[in-house]
């Protein structure tokens, strides 16, 4: 049963052997597992995995994993117990791979991460990196970016090393998750760029941004930037670009950033936003807005703004943070629009911020719930807008937390959040506006 299932995993694509798979998954459930030879149950899990959403190679997977128990993994060699984790991480919302993965984690603290092959330890990152709130999962990851830091980063493979980024930077705060990201950021700025594809380029990039001031992290960002001008823009998906300009724009004042977020500006501007979820409008919108000065970059705002708060992308779809990156990208290009003398766009830019305000004015519990800094983001919005009036119906709604909300945070904060009121404040009749 494990070979052919192995063999089958080769070609996932190929309907045939899916099914194959299936029908094997539901033999799988029938036998006892202690039938089964460890390398057995590693190659079943593994192909399984390959068709995650198949009930049968779930329910055959989470079977298997109800299996591993603490003790008995001394018979699994590394790559196997790294083929494992990675399988199991296909189904990250059940419990039982999820314990599973646990105990495999105690299995590799306890023994010798130098035994495990790069190509083992990027599986095993891949497969804790699944679960970032779990304990266990968290250390066994520091231990590993130890590992890789202190190793020959030349026998990691272009797409390891990205995946090894990506997943190390779930743990920001952790130091040798930092020091081996810098260390691999000071690989590739040295390396050639070539070998990357689109897909780990910007896996890269997203992954150095949250390191952003370190120099290293900063100079293969800027060498990626560079990289990207040089690539076909079909070569990236929609993804891609939502990552690359999240990335790039965590550094703005750099020139060589410049060029390539312009070039996915413009790509924006003349493309269909479908496949673009609400999370990517709203980092786009936020990245665009570093360099909202730049034409490509505002009128690519103005295309996201377009489908704004419409059927296919109402505001309901939106989380409230997503909503705040939007306003400050609206209000930022608002700005630009009337120095600009840009009237109708300007107006639409307006018109979407004054319905974001109904909106929020509607789903108030959205204001109430927020923290003050994305209160104070979406006032300086409107206010920017000059969008007075329901900016007045915002600001009782916003202000509800009481003597806490005051208490609870300090007052450049409360400053912030009371700039953009001081217009009203000359008016008591915007003041006190009514709300329905």
């Amino acid at each position: 049963m494990a070979n052919p299932v192995n063999r089958f995993s080769k070609c996932p694509k190929e309907f045939s052997r899916r099914e194959a798979t299936v029908v094997i998954a539901d033999g799988v459930l029938s036998r006892k597992l202690s039938d089964f030879k460890p390398q057995e149950l590693v190659n079943l899990v593994n192909g399984f995995s390959k068709w995650p959403v198949e009930p049968g190679c779930r329910k055959a997977a989470v079977a298997i994993a109800g299996k591993v128990r603490p003790g008995q993994l001394s018979v699994f060699e590394p790559h196997a117990l790294a083929n494992l984790v990675n399988g199991f991480s296909k189904w990250p919302v059940e419990p039982g791979c999820r314990k599973a993965t646990v105990v495999v984690v105690g299995e590799v603290r306890g023994g010798k991460l130098s035994h495990f092959d790069p190509q083992a330890l990027a599986f095993l990152v891949n497969g804790f990196g699944k679960w970032p709130v779990e304990p266990d999962c968290r250390s066994a990851t520091v231990a590993i970016a130890g590992e890789v830091r202190g190793g020959e980063l030349s026998c990691f493979d272009p797409q390891t090393l990205a995946n090894l980024v990506d997943l190390f930077s779930k743990w920001p705060v952790e130091r040798d998750c930092r020091k081996a990201t810098v260390a691999i950021a000071g690989e590739v700025r040295g390396g050639e760029l070539s070998y990357f594809d689109p897909q780990a380029l910007a896996v890269l990039v997203n992954g150095f941004s949250k390191w952003p001031v370190e120099p290293h992290c900063r100079e293969a960002t800027i060498a990626i930037a560079g990289a990207v001008l040089s690539r076909k823009p079909s070569d990236f998906e929609p993804q891609h670009l939502t990552n690359l300009v999240n990335g790039v724009s965590k550094w703005p004042d750099e020139p060589e950033c410049r060029p390539a977020t312009v070039a996915i500006a413009s790509i924006m501007r003349r493309g269909q936003l479908s496949h673009f979820d609400p999370q990517a409008m709203a980092v786009l919108a936020n990245g665009f807005s570093k360099w909202s000065n730049e034409a490509a970059c505002h009128q690519a705002i103005i295309r996201l703004a377009r489908d704004l708060g419409t059927g296919s992308r109402r505001f309901g779809d939106f989380t409230t943070p997503q909503l705040n990156m939007i306003a400050h990208a609206l209000g930022r290009s608002c700005m630009r629009g009337e120095d600009t003398g840009e009237i109708t766009e300007t107006a639409l830019l307006s018109d979407r911020l004054h319905r974001l305000a109904h909106h929020l004015e509607y789903a108030a519990d959205r204001l109430e719930q927020a923290d003050v800094l994305i209160i104070a983001t979406i006032f300086k919005a409107q206010s920017k807008a000059r969008l007075f009036d329901v900016l007045g119906l915002l600001a009782p709604i916003g202000l509800i937390h009481g003597s806490g909300f005051i208490a609870e945070n300090n007052l450049e904060s409360m400053g912030n959040l009371c700039a953009p009121l001081l217009p009203l404040a000359c008016n008591s009749q915007k003041i006190d506006a009514p709300t329905p």
